[in-house]
């Protein structure tokens, strides 16, 4: 699905569930009015409510006349009574000439017989002794209408809770889905991160849970990748603590002979000093490949190792020469497989060079020199291959035990995205390394 329309899913849904909670609504208000007034209208039709009502109305104004004297002109007070009447209109008639009303709308020129025509009543029209003179009062009430009114205020409240009940179903099952994603980051919260996030449905509330998750993922994964560091670290310290006590107590020792002059001879003398110089000598390679390790360690945490593109065989047959001038009495025998396809190399110079310097390091110092060194470089899938392949020297158990060196190699190959591998089989020791290219002619 497309990713934006994907991120418009929580809110078109919303806006639907809207829609269809007002329409809802809507049809409840209907039904409920409809109904209503058909009860309401079945119950009025058979009851005398109404003109129970205005019989007392009528009795009411006739008492007021009576007892406040009123005359056929006090309209002030006609209007302060009929005020406090609610539902209910006054009409007031002498010798059939309309002359007083409570209705404004009414027309001053209508008689008796076209407004009982016009506004029906349960009464007839009485006459009413008023002190002036005799009136014909005519009171229309409208007393059915409370209930109208209350039938709407009930239907509008029905569509208010249909509303409420309908838009709540129909986002249930997200908000379930937010209270559960709540309860899953809490777990996360708690320390457990193997705790899976659940992604349900197409919409933001899953891509954000999906989010979480490869965060969740990423944490996990960045621990593990810490805990290994801290692991390695602690035997690489363990391993290069042994290698060092070894050099370091002969070394030791060595001195307590010179110091306390238990040599024999001036030949014995200079021989426990050049014994003592290439203990110090091992110490001191230890010690830098040590250093090395961690400053490429640090590099590879911080991330900052700066690359350039070089021109593959150029780079390769160059570094290849510089490190063949160095050991020109071992036969290395290359085979440069690497077909007529060009291509480039995206790497930091610097962290390459001291890769071949490490590897043809110790060839020179392990590698049995009555055998050749076979190098053979070949690419496939845009992947460059290089096997280093020797004899291992017989005689020669000198061997770091902690391969600092191939370790540090191993690093600086990682953040070019290559990779190294070694193994050793019938004194035979092979070494590969793999590194992506880029062809020239599709990708530069």
């Amino acid at each position: 699905m497309n990713r934006f329309l994907m991120g418009k899913q929580l809110k078109l849904k919303m806006v639907l569930a809207i829609i269809i909670s007002l329409l809802v609504a809507a049809g409840v208000s209907i039904v409920f009015q409809v109904v209503g007034e058909t009860a309401l209208d079945s119950y009025l039709s058979k009851s005398t409510f109404v003109e129970n009502r205005q019989k007392d109305a009528l009795e009411r104004f006739q008492a007021l006349v009576s007892s406040e004297q009123l005359s056929t002109q006090d309209h002030e007070e006609l209007s302060g009574w009929i005020s406090g009447e609610r539902y209910l209109k006054l009409f007031i008639f002498v010798k059939d000439k309309l002359i007083y009303t409570s209705n404004t709308e009414a027309d001053p020129e209508i008689n008796e017989e076209l407004l009982t025509q016009f506004l029906p009543s349960k009464i007839p029209i009485t006459t009413v002794q008023f002190a002036d003179q005799p009136a014909q009062v005519y009171l229309v009430g409208f007393y059915e209408y409370q209930y109208y009114n209350l039938l709407l205020i009930l239907s509008v409240f029905a569509a208010v809770i249909a509303f409420i009940i309908a838009f709540l179903l129909l986002i249930s099952h997200k908000i379930s889905y937010i209270g559960k994603l709540e309860r899953e980051i809490k777990i996360l919260e708690g320390g457990n991160l193997d705790y899976k996030i659940t992604i349900s449905g197409r919409d933001e509330l899953s891509s954000l849970a999906w989010s979480i998750d490869e965060m969740r993922k990423s944490f996990v994964e960045r621990l593990g990748s810490e805990e290994r560091v801290r692991t390695a670290n602690r035997e690489l310290i363990t391993a290069i603590s042994h290698d060092l006590r070894t050099p370091l107590t002969i070394l030791l020792g060595y001195m307590d002979i010179i110091e306390l002059g238990k040599y024999k001879t001036q030949e014995d003398l200079l021989q426990y000093i050049h014994n003592s110089r290439e203990k110090a000598y091992q110490i001191k390679i230890l010690s830098d490949k040590l250093f090395e390790y961690f400053t490429v360690s640090s590099a590879s945490e911080e991330e900052d190792v700066d690359f350039e593109i070089y021109e593959g065989r150029e780079l390769l047959d160059q570094l290849l020469d510089e490190q063949l001038a160095v050991i020109e009495d071992i036969d290395v025998q290359i085979q440069p497989n690497y077909g007529e396809q060009p291509f480039l190399l995206e790497m930091n110079l610097v962290a390459i060079r001291r890769v071949f310097d490490n590897i043809f390091s110790n060839i020179k110092k392990y590698a049995d020199t009555s055998h050749p060194v076979h190098i053979e470089l070949h690419m496939k899938q845009q992947i460059l291959y290089m096997n280093v392949s020797n004899r291992i020297r017989p005689v020669d158990k000198t061997k770091d035990s902690n391969e600092i060196g191939l370790v540090s190699c191993k690093k600086i190959l990682e953040q070019h995205n290559g990779t190294l591998s070694t193994s050793e089989r019938n004194d035979r020791f092979t070494l590969q390394i793999e590194l992506p290219v880029i062809l020239s002619n599709t990708d530069r």
